[in-house]
């Protein structure tokens, strides 16, 4: 990166800085206090639990700290429903929802305040600055348009309120974890707001010769116009340097061939550097007082630049299928820079017509993404040559000597531009029939355009799409406190890259059929949904037989399963979050595998994707000497998942217990305790290959103290 534009970045954000704390010193006695009502979810519209057609799933910024989790993939891990991926050796978040998964190659798509936000190259997302995790299940095309197969993840992130507090929390634990993090609210006037929230850690790993440092902030401003019209602008900066870790080796399934500390990369490479830089602006006003107007811009650039040196997963190549130690590497380098553009405006409200009650959710939207790809790979010859081990660029994987051998000059794999452009309109109404029915009927018009500049092959592709994406639900509440739902809907999302002839690929699509019961028990306070789901994918990307060395969009899946979701407060001033997912996840259609060329059958498991999953969180308030304490544990169970496709390779299931604790020294300083993995159980979280395992991490222990003021 050019190091004006750090040297630029920086100052915004030493300048932001400086203005929340000179507001925070000033005399806010004389300010009038405003309190903000609470910001509108964009496509989500305003229902109760018992009334929507659909399941969610939620984790609240309480849970998250309490827990001391500080990554997106491991929240997602509360939900049965999502399962880990493919992460790239650790540069991105890669789940799948209900099964499905999208485009393996590039970060798992997400939302944030509705904005598709996760589809570049910013690293694994901080927790930082984030009010709420959404699981929204089911594919959502008919509102949002773009997202995941399986479902959608949103995130809520805090926003500034007209009470001025600060806040600041030390984090030291196992492995030389160091984390700081601030969080300053201001009140600027009477009608203007600010918060600012950063956040610098850095830590080893239990991987060897690992280590990770990630700093970010994100400023925001709550602007009161009147009573009627309100401003929020937000603004997102990160940096992170994560290494290229593809894990260990199972050979044969053996998960003890190696020890799980072992790197069997090469610390000359360095570590990856992830950026992003973000804005959103978004404007909310009351019509009157039924209907609402919602509007808002964005803009979102990632940046990553990365050498790795890892296992070479062919057969041709990888000497340590013959002599069990010596394992040949590739050399890669990657350079991909985004540019995201998106625009949203939005109409709700109700009417009465046909003597029925309406509640209307109406838009239009804009995305434009552009996608900067310089891929490079230096491959060994084949064994077949007598290659020595320096042209292998070997490690012996028993006793690794790291910088043994000049790393190989990457070539051109990829070098490529892409755009994507999408204009979407959706309407979805909402019927009252009946106090006690409701039917849900909705549906969205795509325009779509993808152009494709192929600087290796010299070819230029141009590919225009129109798609309506519709969605019916119903839901009859039997009781004031328990409701039975139905619903279909539908997915859709643009494939990249080109087939042989230069052309882009069919669109990806999914459809599902849901049917399920919701409860909300205990004065409200409790939230249960069961649910069965059937779902289909198709236009899935795989090998084009036909034309070796291209690719082509033919494959097709099935996910079917059931999930119960239990979220609240129980009796005795405690919280609970449960999750549990069984699942039927399998290949519909015979093919062959991008990444490892090898056959697909229909009836095959999907990759990572186990067949039971269960999550619970636990927490319970004490007082003790007048005092607020809380104590809570934590589990996670995983199934047996295939570790590698058009094989009977599994990754073993295992169950994972977390502890924490927190105290409140005074009104002002709160001590916290956590334990993940508190019995220390050896797992194993996601693999592509047997060759590239992911082990999870051992015991850590963390340590925090926080103040406010």
């Amino acid at each position: 990166m050019i190091p004006s534009h750090y040297a630029c970045r920086l100052s915004v954000l030493s300048l932001s800085l400086a203005a929340a704390f000179s507001a925070q010193a000033n005399d806010n006695s004389a300010i009038e206090t405003i309190e903000v009502t609470g910001e509108r979810q964009a496509y989500r519209g305003e229902f109760t639990h018992l009334q929507s057609p659909e399941a969610v799933l939620e984790f609240d910024a309480e849970l998250i700290e309490s827990t001391g989790l500080n990554g997106l993939t491991q929240i997602l891990d509360m939900s049965a429903s999502v399962s880990r991926q493919n992460s790239l050796g650790g540069l991105w978040d890669s789940f799948a929802i209900r099964g499905f998964f999208g485009d393996e190659n590039v970060p798992s798509g997400y939302l944030v305040n509705g904005f598709n936000a996760g589809r570049g190259f910013s690293g694994p997302r901080d927790a930082s600055g984030i009010e709420r995790v959404e699981v929204l299940k089911g594919p959502k095309a008919a509102l949002f348009g773009r997202g995941e197969p399986g479902g959608s993840i949103n995130l809520v992130t805090k926003k500034p309120t007209f009470t001025s507090s600060s806040a600041f929390e030390l984090t030291l634990g196992s492995r030389q974890h160091q984390r700081v993090e601030a969080d300053v609210n201001t009140v600027l006037s009477d009608n203007l707001a600010g918060r600012f929230i950063g956040f610098y850690q850095q830590e080893d790993s239990f991987r060897d010769t690992i280590e990770t440092q990630k700093q970010g902030i994100t400023a925001a401003f709550a602007f009161e116009h009147n009573e009627r019209s309100s401003w929020t602008y937000e603004l997102e900066y990160a940096e992170q340097e994560i290494p290229f870790d593809r894990g260990i080796i199972a050979l044969q399934g053996n998960f003890d061939f190696m020890p799980i500390e072992r790197f069997l990369g090469e610390p000359g490479d360095g570590p990856t550097t992830t950026m992003v830089h973000g804005h959103q602006l978004q404007w909310q006003y009351d019509v009157n007082d039924v209907w609402q107007l919602s509007s808002a811009l964005a803009f979102r650039q990632t940046e990553l630049d990365s050498l790795s040196s890892d296992a070479d997963v062919s057969p041709s190549r990888q000497k340590l299928y013959l002599d069990g130690q010596t394992l040949t590497r590739q050399h890669r380098s990657r350079a991909y820079d985004t540019d995201q553009y998106v625009a949203r405006f939005e109409l709700a409200g109700d009417i009465e017509a046909g003597g029925f009650k309406h509640h209307i959710i109406a838009g239009i939207d804009y995305d434009r993404f552009e996608f900067d790809r310089d891929y490079r790979v230096a491959r060994a010859p084949a064994l077949s040559t007598s290659p020595t081990n320096a042209q292998l660029y070997a490690l012996n994987i028993h006793q690794p000597v790291y910088g043994q051998h000049t790393p190989p000059t990457p070539k051109p794999v990829v070098v490529r531009q892409q755009n994507q452009w999408a204009t979407g309109m959706y309407i979805q109404d909402q019927i009252s029939v009946s106090d006690s029915l409701q039917i849900r009927i909705g549906g969205r018009f795509d325009w779509l355009k993808q152009t494709t500049d192929d600087k290796i092959r010299n070819l230029s592709a141009e590919q225009s799409e129109q798609h309506f994406s519709p969605q019916l639900g119903l839901v009859y509440q039997l009781t004031d406190n328990w409701s039975l739902y139905s619903t279909y809907g539908e997915g859709y999302r643009l494939n990249f890259g080109t087939d042989h002839q230069g052309n882009g690929f069919e669109p990806n699509q999914s459809e599902s059929v849901e049917l399920g019961t919701k409860w909300s028990l205990i004065d409200n306070s409790l939230d249960i949904t069961l649910a069965y789901f059937d779902s289909e994918q198709t236009n899935i990307i795989v090998a084009d037989v036909q034309n070796p060395g291209f690719n082509t969009a033919i494959g097709e899946a099935s996910s079917r399963g059931v999930e119960l979701d239990i979220a609240g407060q129980l009796p005795g001033d405690a919280q609970i979050r449960f999750s549990y997912t069984y699942l039927d996840a399998q290949v519909e259609k015979d093919s062959i595998d991008t990444g490892l060329y090898v056959g697909i059958k229909a009836g095959d498991d999907l990759l990572n994707i186990p067949e039971n999953a269960a999550s619970l969180q636990l927490i319970k308030h004490y007082k003790i000497y007048d005092k607020n304490m809380s104590a809570g544990i934590g589990f996670q169970y995983v199934d047996k998942r295939l570790g590698q496709r058009g094989s009977d390779f599994y990754l073993p299931s295992y169950v994972v217990f977390n502890l924490f604790a927190e105290y409140e020294v005074n009104e002002r300083w709160a001590i916290k305790a956590q334990v993940h993995n508190a019995f220390d159980r050896k797992h194993y979280t996601n693999s592509y290959t047997q060759m590239w395992v992911q082990p999870g991490e051992p015991r850590k222990i963390q340590l925090s103290t926080s103040y406010n003021f």
